[in-house]
């Protein structure tokens, strides 16, 4: 949202007197492996985040937390220097008998500063819990779905690495850490330095969302056989996919069980879950040794269900007793301990169902280890067959295709709870999916189409939740109101680069992920353009399925820097921050816009205004009439148009750490969920647009689908470039089915890594 209250520029250049720029290097980098780039974090590929039916210890629950002021500049410098201070500051805190029975139980997720607490802090989180014996042998990731803002931990006293941002995830293989059948420990020295006290984090100003410190996300530690499916990631087109499987033999094993005065002491208990599949996952001795590696994919059709519907394992979409669609297998030979290889396939799907907000069609595709008949390791992902492009002809933007504009709302991640008085209304972010199913039930009631995720990579129960109820999302990196020396600071330092990665990576087989945002309200021009650019390159190094845009200064539509990007995106405040006429300034706005960019779909991704009494609500639903007529009018459904989306500033009220404001009325509907006269309107014109009910039960089949000879690329790609246009859906049946009917059978391809 914009923070253009008059004094926005004074203000945010209070927040970071002095330029700072710590020296704690990134922890992602790129590999190559066979040609392709494999990204690999802490040591090991960056796995698959996505819930898998594995052995499993959960993190999530209770610990135990000393709330703490860390020295900032000490958590920001590379660890070489400054971790025996760490240690030394720590004064035992990590080693599992230190006596933390006087600190306080804090839930993870959680925050250790939720509203309306304005305090941010910092502090130590240490928990214990049982790895089984039957892992001895084993390999283990811990896996952290979000630490704001570094974390650094330990595993019985051995410290393991760190992660710096707050939003994204992170993984460390802690195999030789861990104790099979013992009690083992975790600690974990989380550091949130306060916004606006330095301009070397993301973000680094006063920014208007709440900044929840602490371990926000769920915590849970894997373990695999002897060789391991790390992530599969699929490419979608409209007649099939390429996809690209990470096979690994982890260079580590959990070890032999300690002595029994180390077991005596740890004291408390903690909990193990089993594989939640049905199936148990291999035992050590069935993933022994293998003479060759095989890698084997299967397509599943998927059936979304109430039952089935919030589930967070791929798995459990599959209909009892479905066959495959497809299968394939790819023989990489043998593998030696820490070697890793690429596995790569490619299927043509005829007639397959397409992933479009209105019919959100999914697939399940299951990546395995087998050895003969025994399948020793699995992973299971969710994905949807769409294309998201920019129009070649026309400032269009095309799903599957066909022209589209989105509508849609900015939703932040957080639940406000009732209060007595606003100030001191609590809230936090959301915790399970039926308080997001609660969100975005009302995201349709109102006919949107789109989800912005605040100024964040997106909750990732957001997204699969997207994924099935058919929403379209933008998600971003928080370069939020950076200027000319932040933005230095930030590409400098990598960071940036890291968690646009990060994200990527993790939303890879996410349908919903249409763009990246990679700046939000900023200024400079040089520097913001050449930052851009950079970001630009490394989002299509990961993934080049996502359209990348920014939210620009709707009050300066000729803005210079949308140049390296996908799309032209805005924040359009005309009649609200600037101007006293919203729809005369919003339609030169967008005419200035289109003129400077006639190649790029404009894509509005704020406007709005607040309600804080009776004339605030005349005012809001007047700014959203007055607006989005201006919008519709260029929609480029229309001829001559080139309005892609209109995304209304909140669906919701949210907190805010602005001086003097706890609660922000920008939501279609108010804090008690009462829909607002805005909403009203919002009902009716965005309901409008999208054009008819989203369909909930869908089962997605496919006529027929088979392994294809190569990895679709350059000319052959040519081929199917018009597979999406409706008027020829009834020719391309037919072509389609001729292309299976020759019987391509290849084997994919296998590269591997030199050890």
């Amino acid at each position: 949202m914009l923070l253009l209250l008059l004094g926005m520029a004074g203000t945010l250049g209070a927040c970071a007197p002095v330029a700072r720029a710590g020296s704690l290097p990134p922890t992602l980098s790129l590999t190559a492996v066979g040609g392709a780039q494999i990204a690999i974090q802490n040591g090991i590929p960056v796995p698959t985040f996505d819930r898998q039916p594995r052995r499993t210890v959960t993190l999530d629950g209770q610990w135990r937390v000393e709330r703490v002021v860390f020295d900032a500049d000490l958590s920001l410098t590379d660890r070489e220097t400054s971790l025996p201070g760490i240690m030394a500051e720590a004064a035992g805190r990590e080693a599992p008998t230190f006596r933390d029975g006087t600190w306080e139980t804090l839930a993870v997720p959680g925050s250790l500063n939720p509203p309306p607490e304005r305090r941010e802090t910092g502090g130590w989180y240490r928990r214990q819990f049982l790895v089984p014996a039957t892992w001895d042998g084993m390999s283990a990731v811990l896996k952290m779905e979000a630490v704001n803002y570094i974390g650094d931990v330990w595993i019985n006293g051995a410290w393991v690495g760190y992660h710096e941002g707050g939003y994204t995830p992170f993984a460390f293989d802690v195999s030789p850490q861990l104790i099979p059948g013992a009690i083992n420990t975790i600690a974990v020295r989380v550091d949130n330095p306060a916004w606006g006290s330095r301009n070397d984090i993301l973000p680094w100003g006063l920014a208007d969302w709440w900044n929840y410190g602490g371990i926000t996300g769920s915590a849970w530690i894997e373990a695999t056989p002897s060789t391991a499916v790390i992530r599969a990631d699929v490419v979608p087109h409209l007649d099939g996919i390429d996809v690209r499987a990470v096979v690994q033999q982890p260079p580590t094993a959990i070890g032999a069980p300690p002595a029994e005065d180390e077991v005596a002491a740890a004291s408390v208990a903690a909990t193990s879950s089993a594989s939640p599949s049905g199936t148990p996952s291999p035992t050590p001795s069935e993933a022994g040794d293998e003479a060759g590696i095989t890698v084997r994919f299967r397509i599943f059709p998927a059936e979304l269900r109430p039952d089935n519907l919030t589930n967070p394992y791929a798995r459990a979409l599959v209909p009892a007793g479905a066959a495959p669609i497809a299968t394939h297998d790819v023989d990489l030979g043998e593998l030696a301990k820490g070697e890793m290889a690429l596995a790569e396939a490619s299927f043509l799907m005829g007639g397959p169902d397409l992933w479009t907000p209105a019919q959100p069609a999914l697939y399940v595709l299951q990546t395995s280890i087998v050895d003969g008949a025994t399948r020793l390791d699995a992973t299971w992902s969710t994905f949807g067959l769409r294309h998201v492009t920019v129009d070649p002809e026309r400032p269009r933007l095309l799903l599957n295709g066909r022209p589209v504009m989105l509508v849609g709302v900015g939703l932040h991640d957080e639940v406000l709870e009732p209060g007595e008085t606003e100030t001191a209304r609590s809230a936090h972010r959301a915790r399970s999916p039926v308080q997001l199913l609660a969100q975005l039930g009302r995201a349709r009631d109102v006919g949107a189409t789109l989800i912005r995720a605040g100024h964040t990579p997106a909750n990732p129960m957001l997204l699969m939740l997207a994924d099935r109820l058919g929403f379209a999302v933008w998600e971003e990196i928080p370069l939020y109101h950076y200027t000319p020396l932040t933005f230095g600071i930030a590409i400098d330092r990598g960071i940036a680069e890291q968690m646009l990665r990060e994200m990527a990576l993790r939303d890879m087989n996410r349908p919903s992920v249409f763009f990246h945002g990679l700046a939000n309200e900023s200024t400079g021009v040089e520097e913001r353009e050449e930052a851009l650019e950079i970001l630009h390159k490394a989002d299509r190094e990961i993934d080049g399925t996502r359209l990348t845009g920014q939210a620009a200064y709707g009050f300066q539509p000729d803005d210079a820097t949308q140049g390296p990007l996908d799309v032209a995106g805005y924040t359009l405040y005309h009649g609200v921050f600037y101007g006293t006429d919203a729809a005369a300034g919003t339609a030169a706005a967008l005419e200035t816009a289109h003129a400077t960019y006639p190649d790029k779909p404009i894509l509005a991704l704020e406007f709005g205004r607040w309600s804080d009494d009776a004339r605030g609500l005349t005012a809001q639903r007047s700014i959203f009439d007055d607006t989005f007529a201006e919008l519709l009018r260029r929609s480029d459904r229309r001829v001559g148009g080139y309005v892609a989306a209109a995304v209304w500033w909140t669906l919701e009220d949210y907190t805010t750490r602005q001086p003097g404001i706890a609660i922000e009325h920008f939501g279609l509907y108010d804090g008690l969920g009462q829909l607002r006269p805005a909403g009203e309107a919002a009902a009716t014109a965005f309901g409008q647009v999208a054009g008819g009910d989203r369909e909930l039960g869908i089962e997605s089949s496919v006529r027929r689908a088979e392994a294809v000879q190569e990895t679709r690329d350059g000319p052959q790609l040519l081929l199917f470039v018009g597979y999406g246009i409706l008027a020829v859906v009834a020719i391309l049946g037919g072509i389609l089915a001729a292309l299976v009917g020759r019987g391509g059978r290849s084997v994919g391809r296998g590269v591997r890594s030199a050890r």
